[in-house]
């Protein structure tokens, strides 16, 4: 209902707008020169015609898919999706988009995979777009292998979020013991990194290598600045911010970890 309303007002204002353009002349300097405003200005109708046509089209074509969001009907939304991705083939960001966050809302995450193959079979100049969220799956999936393939796949080729990407990359790689790699990596990411929350999951990363002295010099300056930068409140705020983030609903069974290593246990040691 709260769609339907928002919609019918915006039409109200669109039109209200066009009657108050076109009948202030009436009022204001008389019927003659109206007349000659109207004359000269019949272009101003025409655009808020197209707008409204423009408006209602949008709205009828998609009436289904709002009803399914403002009921919170996820498994017919994703349903819907299903259709208009894989029968239609209409690999639009906005359906993609929604496509993942209903396979996350009815906790089948696996199907996301379908699109993954999907964006590759269709559409593969949009998969460096689209490689952290169709990641999810191997993140999820408790195969460090399986894991270390996709996202290395995407390192190197300018994808979208690739600090992301990396750092689910050494992920992969720590629970493989390939360390070396992936410390070189991380070091990257905490020294370079203008998202705070990655240099901050960077440094945690590094933090069982910390007896290295240059390792140990780089996490404890980069906590001191993180400090600094992002007191314990403006983290929490910062996180709220990403919540609809698929990263961060991985990194949510371990943010708690990160933030007692960056603020409780840093000030055990003040």
């Amino acid at each position: 209902m709260k769609f339907k309303i928002i919609f019918l007002s915006f039409n109200i204002l669109i039109v209200f707008s066009f009657l108050m353009i076109f009948l202030l002349p009436v009022f204001m300097l008389g019927e003659e020169y109206a007349q000659l405003f109207w004359q000269e200005s019949w272009y101003i109708a025409v655009i808020f015609i197209c707008i409204l046509v423009v408006i209602n089209c949008l709205y009828f074509m998609n009436r289904k898919m709002i009803t399914y969001l403002e009921n919170e009907n996820w498994p017919e939304l994703k349903q819907l999706l299903e259709y208009r991705i894989f029968t239609k083939k209409r690999l639009r960001k906005m359906n993609i988009r929604m496509y993942i966050s209903t396979c996350i809302a009815t906790r089948s995450i696996s199907d996301i995979k379908k699109l993954e193959n999907t964006i590759r079979t269709e559409k593969t100049g949009d998969l460096n777009y689209w490689a952290l969220q169709l990641g999810l799956p191997h993140l999820l999936g408790n195969n460090p292998s399986e894991m270390k393939a996709y996202f290395g796949e995407f390192i190197g080729k300018a994808a979208r979020e690739e600090g992301w990407i990396k750092w689910n990359y050494c992920f992969a790689l720590l629970l493989l013991k390939e360390n070396d790699e992936a410390v070189e990596i991380l070091k990257e990411l905490a020294g370079q990194t203008q998202d705070l929350i990655l240099r901050l999951s960077s440094l945690y990363m590094l933090s069982p290598f910390g007896g290295q002295e240059e390792i140990g010099a780089l996490i404890e300056n980069g906590r001191n600045e993180l400090k600094l930068k992002m007191p314990e409140q403006s983290l929490k705020d910062e996180l709220d911010k990403r919540k609809d983030n698929v990263q961060m609903l991985f990194l949510s069974q371990i943010i708690s970890q990160v933030s007692d290593w960056l603020y409780k246990e840093a000030d055990e040691k003040v």
